[in-house]
């Protein structure tokens, strides 16, 4: 919600998620970005959020979309090459479990 609660809040969509944010309840996205069960992969936002990289990085400029689409491959490569240019860690422990 730290997007929205300041953009397009009289938006249908944005107070649909503003009331999921309200009651507590997690959203029912439809997801883009997913990582199969096999690959044992997990990702957090938040460090993502407090190492300043901007949402457009993986999403695309959502201010020009209304749904929500694929911008980039998040392949293995893809995530240790932005590790290493922002100095993020790149041990397997990072990303695996």
């Amino acid at each position: 919600m730290t997007c929205h609660q300041v953009i397009d809040t009289n938006n249908p969509q944005i107070k649909k998620v503003a009331a999921y944010y309200a009651k507590g309840e997690d959203i029912p996205w439809q997801r883009v970005y997913w990582f199969y069960q096999s690959a044992h992969v997990w990702f957090w936002h938040a460090p993502h959020i407090q190492a300043g990289i901007n949402c457009a990085t993986c999403h695309g400029d959502m201010g020009q979309q209304t749904v929500a689409v694929r911008k980039v491959n998040l392949t293995m490569g893809f995530c240790l090459n932005c590790h290493r240019m922002k100095h993020a860690p790149v041990d397997c422990t990072t990303c695996h479990f």
